[in-house]
């Protein structure tokens, strides 16, 4: 009888441990941006473990694991439009996420002056965004090239006056 009450007991636990869920709904950083209806492939990895688990979102953003087991995971997050997203999580009990992520830019991958065109950074110069005065305008022309207002995160920084090309 105790070893039937011990293996019942030692069931419960095992069913508990693995009875959590995971669910949330994946966002791009700019709200506005509700037309960009994408699917995300997110992998949930347990730490010190070779354990993993798979889903995808749906066209909203919104995901859910089951049956997954207490403990730390890296969670992570693709799509080829966006900047590959690794997080650290604790799973004990139910959890929600609500997760930003940004999409890619090119312009990040470029960290100097050097035109892609030409390869030279002899006539390149920083972009100006935002509003300024005709004034200083006239004053830093040289300087800068001047654009209108910065829309998004994900903005050219340089221009090469030899090719016309904003990078």
């Amino acid at each position: 009888m105790k070893r039937l009450l011990l293996i019942f007991v030692l069931s419960l636990f095992s069913i508990n441990s693995y009875a959590q869920s995971l669910s949330g709904k994946v966002r791009d950083t700019l709200i506005i941006r509700k037309y960009d209806r994408v699917l995300f492939e997110i992998k949930l990895k347990k730490i010190n473990s070779e354990k993993e688990y798979f889903s995808t979102s749906d066209m909203d953003g919104n995901f859910r694991f089951s049956n997954i087991e207490n403990g730390d995971y890296q969670f992570t997050i693709n799509n080829e439009f966006y900047d590959k997203n690794i997080f650290l999580i604790k799973i004990n009990g139910d959890t929600s996420l609500n997760i930003f992520v940004k999409k890619f830019c090119q312009y990040h991958e470029n960290k100097t002056s050097v035109c892609p065109k030409c390869k030279s950074s002899q006539k390149v110069v920083p972009i100006f965004y935002g509003l300024t005065t005709l004034d200083f305008m006239k004053k830093n022309k040289k300087k800068y090239h001047f654009a209108d207002c910065e829309l998004s995160y994900c903005m050219p920084n340089w221009y090469c006056k030899r090719d016309r090309l904003e990078f």
